[in-house]
């Protein structure tokens, strides 16, 4: 399955995103997409949106623990 990884897109803002060791910020998708390609090529891994409706659960899993 792969690594779980969460973003929160922020229009005209940016995506956070939230991976396994850390938080980082891209300007765009494009950029985002290119450091997925680039650093987990054909690897799998699972990505999750964050929402108002799925936020505490996350937080209740610890998903921002590692920021």
């Amino acid at each position: 399955m792969g690594d779980f990884i969460y973003f929160d897109n922020e229009p005209n803002v940016g995506i956070n995103v939230y991976f396994p060791w850390g938080h980082h910020f891209f300007k765009n998708r494009q950029q985002f997409d290119a450091y997925m390609a680039m650093h987990y090529g054909s690897d799998a891994y699972q990505l999750v949106e964050i929402t108002d409706e799925n936020y505490q659960e996350l937080v209740r899993k610890g998903v921002f623990h590692a920021i």
